[in-house]
C-alpha cells in the first residue's frame, strides 16, 4: 500500500517538475474550482473540495490557512489513505529528487511522530502552490496507534529540517488548529465516497446543490435536503445568547446513524455535537460552542459536555421504557411514587418524578430536589424524549442560553444507495 502512494509521489514529481513555490495560498485560502474539481463543504476554516491528479486519481482535500497568514495546511483523502502537507517551501531548495525529511504529529505533547521523506504534491485547485507532503495509511489513522490521535487532537504539527533558514534553527515547526479531527476525517471520507459514487454512475464530478451552496460535511446532504428531513417537535424554543446568533443545521455521527439538529451559530462559530457508542447505550457530547469567547475558529471546549444518552426502546409503551431506564437498579433507593410522567409542553417529552402530592410536601422555597435518581426530575431543564425507536435523556442543564435545540434532534440512516433516509 505504501508503495502505491510512493510511486504516485514519484510520478507527480516527474510530471510536474521542479517548480518554485513563489506564490502561496493567500489568507482565508479558497480553492480554484477548475475542471475536475468541485466544492463540497466547509468546517470552520477548512475548505473541503473534490479534486484529483494524474498521480493520485480522484480525491478529496481540505485546506486551511492560519489566521492572517500565507501558511496553509492540506489534508487529502486518496484511495490508500491520507496525504498531509504544508505550503511555503520551494522545490528548488530541496534537492534534485524533490525529497526532504518531514515529520508530523497531532498535538504538541504527542511523543511519537510519523517521520519520513516529504515529497511535493501539486493540486489543480491551487496552481501556484506546492505542498511538501507525507502519507499515512488509513489503518494508521483509524487504528489504535499514535496517529489515531487525530480524532481527538486540537492541532497538527509539521516539522521540516531546513538548515540556514531565517528562524535561526535547523528544525522548523508549524502548528495548525484542526478543530475536531473526527469531524474533519469523516468529512473527507464522505466527500471521497460521494465523489467515487458520482464518478462511477455519471463519469462526472459531484454536482452542486440546487442553491449553489455547500453541503453538510458529514452527510454530504445539501442544506435544502437536510432541512426537509429535520423534524422540530412542539415545545418551548431554547434561547440564543444574542440577537446576532441564529440557528444553523448541525450533524453528528451516532453509531451507524446520523443525527441532524439545529445548532447555535454566532460570529462564524457553530455549536457541535460528537457521538459515541458504548455497550448499553449511545451518547452525544457538546464539543464546540458558538458562545466561546477565545476568538478561535471552532470554539472547541477544553472538556466535552454531556448532552444526551440514547437507549433502544424495548417496552410496549414509551412511558414504560423511560421509567425502566431511569429507575433501573434504584427501586429500593427512591420513593415508590417515582414514575414516568408525560410533559404538557413538549410533544414527546417525559420526566420521571414523584407524585404531585409528594412533590407538594417538599420545601417550596428551595429548588426542586432530585428524588428519582440521576435521570429524574430536578432543578434543571433535563428531560426525556421518545422518538424514532429510541429513548433520549437530554441534559439541557440550567444555563439561560442553549447550544442545541433539543426539539430538533432527528435520526437518519444510510439508504444503501449512497443517500439517507429517516429512521423509522
Amino acid at each position: 500500500m505504501r508503495n502505491t502512494i510512493a510511486n504516485g509521489f514519484i510520478a507527480s514529481i516527474a510530471t510536474f517538475g521542479a517548480v518554485s513555490c513563489s506564490a502561496q495560498a493567500s489568507p482565508d485560502v479558497q480553492p480554484e474550482l477548475v475542471e475536475g474539481t468541485a466544492a463540497y463543504a466547509q468546517y470552520g476554516p477548512w475548505n473541503i473540495y473534490q479534486t484529483g491528479s494524474d498521480a493520485f486519481g480522484l480525491s478529496c482535500a481540505a485546506v486551511a490557512s492560519l489566521p492572517g497568514s500565507y501558511d496553509a495546511v492540506r489534508i487529502e483523502r486518496v484511495a490508500d489513505g491520507y496525504v498531509f502537507g504544508v505550503n511555503g517551501f520551494s522545490r528548488d531548495s530541496f534537492g534534485e529528487d524533490g525529497e526532504y525529511p518531514l515529520a508530523f504529529w497531532f498535538d504538541s505533547e504527542t511523543p511519537i511522530a510519523t517521520e519520513g521523506m516529504g515529497r511535493f504534491v501539486k493540486d489543480p485547485a491551487f496552481p501556484d502552490d506546492d505542498w511538501l507532503s507525507a502519507f499515512s495509511t488509513s489503518e494508521e489513522l483509524h487504528g489504535d496507534g499514535a496517529f489515531g490521535g487525530i480524532y481527538t487532537a486540537d492541532q497538527i504539527v509539521f516539522e521540516v529540517s531546513n538548515p540556514g533558514n531565517r528562524t535561526g534553527t535547523d528544525e522548523v515547526q508549524m502548528a495548525f488548529p484542526i478543530g475536531t479531527g473526527e469531524v474533519l476525517l469523516r468529512s473527507l471520507d464522505q466527500c471521497y465516497d460521494m465523489a467515487m459514487h458520482y464518478a462511477q454512475e455519471t463519469e462526472d464530478r459531484m454536482p452542486p446543490c440546487r442553491s449553489d451552496g455547500l453541503r453538510l460535511p458529514l452527510s454530504g446532504l445539501c442544506p435544502e435536503a437536510a432541512a426537509a428531513y429535520l423534524s422540530v417537535v412542539e415545545g418551548p424554543e431554547p434561547e440564543l445568547a444574542a440577537e446576532s446568533c441564529e440557528w444553523a443545521l448541525g450533524e453528528a455521527w451516532l453509531a451507524d446513524m446520523l443525527v441532524l439538529y439545529r445548532a447555535a451559530q454566532c460570529s462564524g462559530r457553530t455549536s457541535r455535537l460528537l457521538g459515541g457508542a458504548g455497550a448499553h447505550m449511545a451518547s452525544l457530547e457538546l464539543i464546540e460552542t458558538a458562545y466561546h469567547e477565545d476568538g478561535s475558529a471552532f470554539g472547541k471546549l477544553e472538556e466535552p459536555i454531556r448532552y444526551a444518552d440514547v437507549m433502544t426502546l424495548f417496552k410496549g409503551k414509551p412511558a414504560q421504557d423511560v421509567q425502566h431506564r431511569a429507575l433501573y437498579g434504584l427501586q429500593r433507593e427512591v420513593p415508590r411514587s417515582c414514575k414516568a410522567r408525560k410533559m404538557d409542553d413538549v410533544e414527546d417529552g417525559y420526566i420521571v418524578d414523584v407524585s404531585a402530592a409528594m412533590r407538594a410536601r417538599q420545601p417550596q422555597d428551595q429548588p426542586p430536589a432530585q428524588l428519582c435518581g440521576a435521570y429524574g426530575y430536578g432543578d434543571d431543564a433535563n428531560l426525556w424524549r421518545v422518538f424514532q425507536g429510541y429513548a433520549w435523556f437530554i441534559y439541557r442543564g440550567q444555563d439561560a442560553y442553549e447550544d442545541i435545540d433539543y426539539r430538533s434532534l432527528t435520526l437518519l440512516e444510510p439508504d444503501g444507495e449512497g443517500g439517507w433516509s429517516l429512521v423509522r
